[in-house]
């Protein structure tokens, strides 16, 4: 359980670093960065993840390797937003094809009850993502 509440820890404070530092709109030549997860999104992810990984089913290894996945994915996600070059359909494509790599990783990796969960909660939230970046 320790080592859980570590990796939550870690992942936690790479988590919120990477959104919290990209909550304002940078004001640039081109165009503003856009948010991909909005501050609501990104605390409800965290208490969401939280409660998966807390989860006994999911071994230390398991856990620890979602962490990196999910790490990485969303780091990816945020960057994704920043690239003045890309338009908004290509963020959009970008934001889910990599919610596509991040499902296939951690299907190989979490227990099926973790990742039918996992699953249907990043649909919802790509769904809400999606949304909210068509209407920009």
């Amino acid at each position: 359980m320790r080592i859980k509440n570590i990796f939550f820890g870690i992942w936690f404070i790479f988590f919120s670093t990477i959104t919290f530092g990209q909550t304002e709109v940078i004001e640039d030549d081109t165009k503003p960065v856009l948010e991909i997860f909005k501050k609501e999104e990104t605390k409800y992810i965290e208490n969401w993840i939280r409660n998966l990984i807390t989860d006994e089913a999911m071994t230390p290894k398991a856990t620890a390797r979602f962490m990196v996945i999910t790490s990485y994915y969303g780091l990816k996600m945020e960057q994704i937003s920043e690239d003045p070059q890309l338009t908004k359909i290509e963020i959009i494509d970008s934001f889910n094809n990599l919610i596509k790599k991040q499902n296939k990783e951690l299907e190989q990796i979490l227990p099926v009850k973790q990742f039918e969960s996992f699953s249907k909660f990043y649909d919802k939230l790509s769904w809400s993502v999606n949304k909210r970046l068509n209407q920009l």
